[in-house]
């Protein structure tokens, strides 16, 4: 600040007298100023602002209010051109305007001014006076922790800032607002100086409180490591337009990677796949859902690998997610012999789910040798094999039956190729004792809330549910094949799709029910979303990018769910969508159809397949009642 007081107070009353000033109480300031001086020059005290304003504390005693004001106004002009070069300011409203009272930095004391002219031209004035207190306590608070230029803040001032002032305010709308005015500070210093963006969300509800939640126990030094990712996270978002990504799906991807720039910028590290795991690994937890298939923490895992896979120039597809298998996990020597088994079982024609079940079945055999200490083939015995068989629990006793079949034939394929005896396959015992139950199907006042559901389904998740739940009440066809359909399956003049059985590997030509057809068909052209490559022609995709084919089930019985609780139905425990099927082929067998034709409309493997369902034609099985003979005594 400039030191040479006669000379500056010349040059305010120069700027003062000009014509386009609009400072007119030239003489009053005429008159503040020699005064001062006089008092100045007789105590022998050096001009300073400090000692300016304590003598118009002395004078305030001697003179009017009107005077008082008008003499602190030209104080203000005063240290106002030693700091700027100019008057061009407002009147001064209290002693904290002047600089040497404030508790700023020149830089932030400038930038008050600076954020006053920007809302007066761009924004409106009245939201800086109301954010002005706010704003000028984050200045006071940066220059006592050391932090003298707008530049130079950091995420950790923003959250000292939240502790110190905003958890101290007694009021609500006063802790609301302090939250606003550093968030359009931060706003403001992302264009001016290049801040992070990310540091508009750090006093964004509780995100304080989240984000302690994600500090590392040791930090780096990075300085706005976030900085240089702003513009590429820009350039990655427009590159999901390829995928024909809706704007609602990149907002959200948006939302995910500031948490991710705010995760760096709070732990002052560097973007690397190591800070994309640790990340991850501290994502927190979320209401009645675990972490592993958390909707919320599955999309950040899948946009912030993404954006990795960006960043390195090889996002060649949407698709991030790589499922590790429990045979990867094997040693070389198990994962060599089970890798062949799949491949012999794949060469003779079995269907995904059965080569699935195959890998199931041998790699819970082999992880459990390793328990017991067997590390090859030559250390396998029947007594091994039977203490697994014993120990391996299944749901059903059908269920751990078929996992014995498998491990049964992994046994004979190690023993063909000469890895153990011919005849340590007995070892598993041949059969377990079946259970039967009578089949559930759909009461009738739930057909009729589904076809009710039909007629008013407009939006596009209601009509793709009706399309997938359509196909299984009157055409009988398994979720897994119903996913699997293709537009191309379809011949629409034919009325008939054409598909091939997943669990049977048959080939299918069905005839498609009116109803059932118009179902699909306005699925297609008003509810499926527009999807790229990664849709590949298939009927039932996601409606949340990325657009891939649903390929889980599960999504079939929620579409059966989401239209049954509509109307207040549940399913029974442990029933699914299935329970079309079951309804489909009951429903035959009630008008009369011939067993044959219903298990080849089914495409059942054998005709006893379609037997269960002689439990349910009621009238019929009153017509043949058998006599208790012999069963009570």
């Amino acid at each position: 600040m400039q030191t040479n007081y006669l000379e500056a107070t010349s040059s305010v009353l120069s700027l003062m007298k000009k014509p386009d000033s609009v400072c007119k109480n030239i003489n009053v300031h005429k008159t503040c100023y020699t005064l001062l001086f006089r008092h100045l020059s007789g105590q022998g005290i050096p001009f300073s602002m400090d000692a300016a304003l304590g003598w118009l504390d002395l004078k305030k005693q001697e003179i009017s209010h009107g005077t008082y004001s008008q003499y602190r106004n030209a104080l203000f002009r005063l240290e106002h051109y030693l700091l700027f070069g100019n008057i061009d300011s407002p009147f001064c409203r209290s002693e904290d305007f002047f600089f040497c009272r404030s508790g700023m930095s020149v830089s932030f004391y400038r930038l008050t001014f600076e954020l006053e002219e920007y809302y007066d031209a761009v924004q409106n004035p009245a939201y800086y006076h109301s954010y002005a207190v706010a704003i000028k306590e984050f200045f006071r608070l940066a220059t006592s922790s050391g932090v003298t230029e707008p530049e130079a803040v950091t995420i950790d001032l923003i959250i000292k800032y939240w502790n110190d002032y905003c958890c101290s305010l007694e009021s609500l709308a006063r802790r609301r607002n302090a939250v606003c005015a550093i968030t359009a500070l931060m706003k403001y210093l992302h264009g001016r100086d290049g801040i992070p963006i990310c540091y508009q969300l750090v006093l964004y509800g509780e995100n304080v409180g989240r984000l302690l939640s994600m500090k590392m126990p040791e930090t780096g030094t990075a300085f706005h490591p976030s900085a240089a990712l702003d513009g590429k996270a820009d350039e990655y978002l427009d590159a999901l337009d390829e995928w024909k990504y809706m704007e609602t799906s990149k907002d959200l991807y948006r939302n995910d990677l500031t948490w991710y720039f705010m995760f760096l910028e709070l732990n002052h590290v560097c973007h690397s796949s190591e800070t994309v795991s640790a990340w991850l690994s501290m994502l927190p937890e979320y209401p009645n859902q675990k972490k592993d298939n958390c909707s919320i923490t599955a999309r950040r895992s899948h946009t912030v690998r993404m954006f990795e896979k960006f960043l390195r120039g090889d996002m060649a597809t949407n698709v991030v997610h790589q499922y590790q298998r429990a045979s990867d996990m094997l040693p070389s020597w198990s994962r060599e012999i089970l890798t062949g088994f799949v491949e012999s079982r794949k060469r003779d024609g079995m269907a995904r789910t059965t080569l699935a079940m195959c890998s199931a079945a041998g790699s819970s055999f082999f992880q459990y040798l390793g328990t017991v200490g067997i590390d090859s083939p030559e250390g396998i015995t029947p007594q091994a094999v039977a203490a697994f068989h014993n120990q391996d629990t299944h749901s059903t006793p059908e269920s751990k039956n078929g996992y014995g079949t498998k491990l049964r034939q992994l046994l004979r394929y190690m023993a063909d190729k000469g890895l153990v005896p011919p005849n340590l396959a007995f070892a598993i015992p041949a059969s377990c004792a079946p259970r039967r139950s009578i089949v559930d199907v759909l009461s009738e006042d739930m057909v009729e809330k589904i076809y009710d559901y039909r007629e008013e389904a407009s939006s596009p998740i209601e009509l793709r549910d009706t399309a997938i739940v359509m196909l299984g009440l009157r055409m009988g066809i398994r979720g897994v094949d119903i996913l699997n359909l293709r537009v191309s399956d379809f011949d629409w003049n034919g009325k008939t799709v054409s598909f091939i059985q997943q669990k049977t590997g048959k080939a299918m030509t069905l005839p498609v029910p009116t109803d059932a057809g118009n179902s699909v068909y306005k699925y297609i052209l008003n509810g499926r979303p527009l999807s790229a490559d990664a849709g590949n022609g298939y009927i039932f995709i996601r409606h949340q990018a990325p657009y891939t084919p649903l390929k889980v089930t599960a999504a079939c019985r929620n579409a059966l769910k989401r239209i049954l609780s509509t109307y207040g139905f549940e399913l029974s425990p442990g029933q699914g969508f299935h329970m079309t099927r079951k309804t489909f082929a009951t429903r035959l067998l009630r008008a009369d159809n011939r067993l044959d034709d219903i298990s080849n409309v089914l495409g059942h493997a054998s005709r006893e397949t379609a037997e269960v369902y002689l439990e349910r034609d009621e009238g019929r099985m009153r017509m043949c009642p058998l006599e208790f003979g012999g069963v009570l005594s």
